[in-house]
């Protein structure tokens, strides 16, 4: 066959049980979701990516070239979209392999796969969808399921149901309504013109929540918040609720690999939990001298709390801010450092990154404010007490990295995997909807209080969309329940060591129980049953 790629990878697509359409992979990252990808490609084995190739993306140093270093190579798999030239490009290591589709002129976000200006990110999306579509016509067999993945494989996924299965997983409710981007192709995306009964043009997840043979998402956690939280069902996702009832969380599983020391100690703290404690504070100690000087000469024996990601309004860094000026201004002497390190996320980050650098420069043997990504990240999470995630959403997050508590907002998959430890007000009444009163907790949780009400909605609409995050009521109320609850954590750590350990012991057990497999398997279950429900073959 002309203009295919070596026989090996042709055997590879034609075993494959599943093509999994991804926007952003770990080599062309942006957020969250490349860790998911990653994890994707290193579990489910028999699975094929595809993701659009952006030629002109940043990269920190030239070795972090995927091409330049071998990782990802061009084929001789070349193809016509729509009058345009498509090369497919093929990741080289022994994970699922990744096909990048690489289109002349399109995909040339530089920050980011999304860093283009929006219209061209929805034309983009519709290029992908083509290109997928020829891609899957040459080289798929019925019998192998599309598995989509958030608004921006929709069109790929529209396109190819009417040959394959398809499933669609929502890591956020981010959206976009397609209809006029998808007059130049004529009908082929016709259906993106579809009309509400009501009012209006119907969006590409209203589409792919239809459409979908199965609509999963990353959390149980999340897929009740989608319902339940007035951030999705009143501000993100109001469009989506009469289709919220398709969507079945899976929970995603850990992002990185147990180490065999982590097992070890979890034995440890089972079987001698006294000079297992030792072992545990001895080990934070001597990574704490390994950190950089401006902060292995500050913290001691001060409460290490991280706060990290992007900086975006979904994060809330800024709770994390002034909950830390609250306790600092109030108690100088308090035993706490905190860490920002974080990386550029939107147009709001700078002002983000200003407010956390102003916090350091009042309170420099407290607070470290760092920009990029962490040179001694392994290091950090080593000499560290806990992670700080007072997120307003959170889809999964990852809640727990080896010894590191996690101290978060009780919200959507944060709260489904932290049974917190003595809870109140309204964290209480999350952790009793997703942990049994016998659970061991494994981390802190807090939340603020209140009803939703008109004026609710509005501050969290204005936290979402602002940038520092507004002083409104709700960010107070907020700043006040962590304030709350960084303290109860720091108590914690100096004065019940032995309750800390407890904790430590429960984090890992929590990671230890996460699989992956169990994730596919819920998919393939689902798949299974779609197949009964909907011949195509």
């Amino acid at each position: 066959m002309k203009n295919l790629p070596e026989e090996k990878l042709m055997k590879k697509i034609g075993s494959a049980q599943f093509f999994m359409l991804r926007y952003e992979t770990e080599f062309t990252p942006c957020t969250g979701i490349t860790a998911v990808t990653k994890q994707e490609r290193r579990n489910f084995k028999r699975g094929i990516m595809i993701a659009p190739w952006c030629p002109k993306l940043k990269r920190d140093k030239p070795q972090d070239d995927p091409l330049a270093s071998g990782k990802v190579r061009l084929t001789d798999w070349t193809f016509k979209v729509n009058g345009r030239p498509c090369r497919v490009l093929v990741s080289t290591d022994e994970f699922a392999p990744i096909l990048f589709l690489a289109i002349d002129g399109r995909f040339e976000g530089i920050e980011t796969p999304y860093d283009v200006p929006l219209p061209s990110l929805r034309e983009d999306t519709l290029w992908f969808g083509l290109a997928v579509d020829e891609l899957l016509k040459v080289a798929a067999s019925p019998q192998q399921f599309v598995w989509a993945a958030d608004w921006e494989t929709v069109p790929a996924m529209v396109l190819a149901r009417g040959r394959h299965h398809v499933s669609l997983t929502l890591h956020n409710t981010f959206d976009e309504c397609l209809v006029n981007e998808t007059k130049p192709f004529g009908k082929v995306f016709s259906i993106f013109g579809t009309e509400r009964k009501d009012d209006g043009i119907k969006t590409a997840l209203e589409i792919g929540l239809e459409l979908a043979d199965v609509v999963t998402t990353v959390n149980r956690g999340f897929a009740y918040g989608m319902r339940n939280e007035a951030i999705q069902s009143k501000v993100m996702a109001p469009h989506l609720q009469a289709l919220m009832d398709r969507v079945v969380g899976i929970n995603n599983a850990a992002f990185t690999k147990m180490d065999s020391s982590l097992l070890a100690l979890n034995q440890h703290l089972i079987e001698e939990p006294e000079a297992a404690r030792q072992e545990l504070f001895k080990a934070q100690a001597e990574a704490r001298l390994l950190l950089p000087a401006e902060i292995s000469s500050k913290c001691g024996n001060k409460v290490i709390v991280i706060s990290m990601g992007r900086r975006v309004a979904q994060k809330l860094h800024d709770v994390m801010v002034e909950s830390t000026r609250q306790l600092l201004r109030k108690d100088k002497n308090l035993p706490l450092f905190v860490v920002f390190t974080t990386v550029h996320g939107d147009s709001g980050s700078p002002a983000r990154l200003e407010r956390m650098q102003a916090l350091a420069r009042e309170f420099p043997d407290n607070v470290a404010c760092l920009d990029g990504r962490l040179p001694f990240f392994s290091e950090m999470m080593h000499a560290a007490d806990y992670n700080c995630m007072p997120s307003l959403y959170e889809p999964h997050g990852g809640a727990f990295e080896g010894t590191v508590i996690p101290i978060a907002r009780a919200v959507d998959g944060l709260a489904e995997q932290i049974c917190g430890y003595q809870p109140k007000g309204e964290a209480e009444k999350m952790n009793a909807l997703w942990h049994p009163a016998n659970e061991a907790p494994a981390g802190v949780l807090f939340r603020e209080g209140g009803k939703t009400t008109a004026g609710r909605v509005k501050d969290l609409a204005a936290l979402l969309s602002e940038s520092p995050s507004p002083n409104n009521k709700l960010f107070k109320e907020m700043t006040t329940a962590l304030s709350e609850v960084l303290l109860q954590a720091v108590e914690l750590r100096v004065k019940q060591p032995e309750k800390y350990a407890e904790l430590v012991l429960a984090a890992i057990e929590k990671q230890e129980g996460s699989s992956w497999e169990v994730n596919l398997g819920g998919m393939l279950a689902l798949i299974e049953e779609a197949r009964l429900k909907r011949k195509i073959y």
